[in-house]
C-alpha cells in the first residue's frame, strides 16, 4: 500500500525517522546504530470494505464460533475495548448502513514489528494493514496513479537552428522537458511535448521528457545534434546572431567574406584628444559607425578596435567577433591572399608593395572610392570599399580614401597589424597601428 506513514522508533517510543511508502508500498531507513527498534505505520487514506458480513464475522467471533486472530482480531475490536463483543458487531453494522461514519478505533490498523540491527546487516520487515471493521479483508485501497509511459521520440540530427520535439501526450501525469547536457539550447515551452527546441550549430544535446504523478515518474531521453550546414564558398550565408546575409568569394585556396563585417551595437565615438576606446570587455559586441552614423555601417560595415575584434584574446587566427566557422585572418593569411593576387607583394616589409594587388581587391568606380580609384578592377571579387577609419583620439578620417583591414596578429602589446588600401594607389600596405584605432574587419573561412 502506498502513502503509508512509517515511523522508526526506539522501544521507549522515541521517534527517530519518519518516511512514506512509495507507489509499490516500499519504505526504508538507513544508517542506524546496532540495537532493537520498533516500526509502526499510520495511514490517512480513505478506508472501506465494511459490510454486513463483517458484522456477522464479529458476532460469530464473540460467540466463539469463528475465533479471530492476529491482525483480523485487532480490526474487529473497533471500540478498542480489548476484546470482541456484540458492541463491535453493532458498530460495524451501523457503519455499513450509515448512521456511523467512524469507529472509536479509527480507520486503519497495522502490524508493528521489531527490527534488530547487528553487525551492519540490513533487515527486511514486511508489515500488513487492514481497515477497522473489514474483517474479511475485501477492501483494496485505490492504487497510486501511475504516469503515462514517457516517449521522447527518435534521436534527431538537424541542419539548422531549431527543431520540433516529439514527446508523447500524457494521459496521466504532467510532462516536462529538460536539457541534461549541451550548451546554448533553449526549450520554448517546457511543458509542451512538441515544443520548439533551438540549439547551436555543431552542438549535441541530451534532453529528457519526464511524465510525473504524485507517486512516481517516467523518463525518456532523446539526443539532438545540430550539424553545421554544408557550405560552398561563393555562396551567401546567414550570420545566425543577427540575421545578416554575407556573400563570400574563393580566392586561391582561401575563402573570404565579400563584405565587411557588421555585427554588434554601435557606440558613439567621442574626440577626447588622447588615445582611447569607447568599447569594453562587457560581453556585448560593440562597433563604431563612421561619423557615428548607423547608415554608414549599413554600407561600409562596422569599424572595430583591435581588442574588441579579438574579443580580448591575443591568439592569431581566433574567431573573435566573426560568425561560427569563420575567423579573423592572421598576418600570414593576408600574405597568402595578396601574393596569390600579385607576386610582387613583399610581405616582409612595412608600407606599400605590389603592382596591382590593391586594384584587384578594390570595388570599381567612384561610388565608394574617390577618383581616380587607381587600378581598381576587383578581379579577385574581394570588393573592398573605402570605409575610412576611426582615429584613435575618437574622430573619423578618410571615408572613400582609405580601406584598412585589421589582422589578428600583433606588432606589440599596444599595436596590431593591418592591411590598408588607398584610393590613388594600386598596391597594398602592410602596417601597424595602435589597437584603439577603428578599422574594418573581413573574416576568412575556417577549414
Amino acid at each position: 500500500m502506498y502513502d503509508v506513514q512509517v515511523r522508526l522508533q526506539t522501544t521507549a517510543g522515541e521517534v527517530l525517522q519518519t518516511t512514506t511508502t512509495d507507489y509499490l508500498g516500499r519504505y526504508s531507513f538507513c544508517q542506524q546504530a546496532e540495537g532493537t527498534y520498533q516500526v509502526k505505520c499510520t495511514s490517512f487514506r480513505p478506508s472501506g470494505g465494511i459490510n454486513s458480513t463483517d458484522a456477522l464475522i464479529a458476532l460469530r467471533a464473540f460467540m466463539g464460533l469463528d475465533p479471530l486472530a492476529g491482525l483480523t482480531r485487532k480490526a474487529a475490536d473497533v471500540n478498542v475495548s480489548g476484546y470482541i463483543n456484540t458492541t463491535d458487531a453493532l458498530l460495524i453494522l451501523q457503519r455499513y448502513v450509515g448512521p456511523n461514519t467512524t469507529f472509536p478505533a479509527g480507520d486503519w490498523v497495522f502490524e508493528s514489528g521489531d527490527a534488530i540491527l547487528s553487525g551492519g546487516n540490513s533487515v527486511i520487515l514486511n508489515l500488513r494493514g487492514l481497515c477497522y471493521g473489514d474483517l474479511d479483508g475485501n477492501f483494496i485501497p485505490a492504487g497510486c496513479p501511475m504516469p503515462t509511459l514517457a516517449q521522447a521520440g527518435a534521436d534527431q540530427t538537424i541542419t539548422g537552428a531549431s527543431t520540433t520535439l516529439a514527446g508523447n501526450t500524457s494521459q496521466s501525469g504532467d510532462g516536462v522537458w529538460a536539457i541534461i547536457s549541451g550548451t546554448g539550447g533553449t526549450i520554448a515551452q517546457t511543458g509542451n511535448p512538441t515544443s520548439t527546441f533551438t540549439g547551436t550549430s555543431g552542438n549535441t544535446y541530451t534532453l529528457t521528457w519526464t511524465i510525473s504523478t504524485s507517486c512516481t515518474n517516467s523518463i525518456d531521453t532523446v539526443i539532438i545534434t545540430f550539424t553545421s550546414p554544408t557550405f560552398t564558398c561563393g555562396s551567401p550565408f546567414t550570420d545566425t546572431r543577427d540575421g545578416k546575409v554575407y556573400n563570400t568569394v574563393q580566392i586561391g585556396t582561401q575563402c573570404w567574406m565579400k563584405e565587411n563585417l557588421n555585427i554588434g551595437t554601435m557606440v558613439t565615438s567621442v574626440n577626447t584628444g588622447s588615445s582611447h576606446s569607447e568599447c569594453s570587455n562587457n560581453g556585448i559586441i560593440e562597433k563604431y559607425c563612421y561619423n557615428n552614423d548607423p547608415a554608414n555601417c549599413a554600407v561600409y560595415g562596422g569599424l572595430y578596435d583591435w581588442d574588441e575584434m579579438m574579443q580580448y584574446t591575443a591568439t592569431p587566427g581566433t574567431q573573435g567577433i566573426c560568425p561560427t566557422g569563420w575567423h579573423i585572418p592572421a598576418d600570414a593569411e593576408w600574405c597568402i591572399l595578396t601574393t596569390f593576387l600579385d607576386a610582387t607583394v613583399n610581405c616582409s616589409v612595412w608600407g606599400f608593395s605590389g603592382t596591382n594587388v590593391g586594384g584587384k581587391m578594390k570595388e570599381t568606380g567612384t561610388t565608394h572610392w574617390y577618383s581616380p580609384n587607381t587600378g581598381a578592377t576587383n578581379s579577385s571579387g574581394f570588393t573592398a570599399l573605402g570605409a575610412g577609419y576611426r582615429y584613435h583620439y575618437g574622430y573619423f578620417y578618410d571615408l572613400a580614401y582609405y580601406a584598412v583591414f585589421w589582422s589578428s596578429s600583433e606588432y606589440s602589446a599596444s599595436h596590431g597589424l593591418s592591411r590598408p588600401l588607398l584610393y590613388d594607389y594600386a598596391g597594398i600596405s602592410r602596417s601597424y597601428s595602435l589597437k584603439t584605432y577603428g578599422f574594418s574587419v573581413r573574416c576568412a573561412r575556417t577549414y
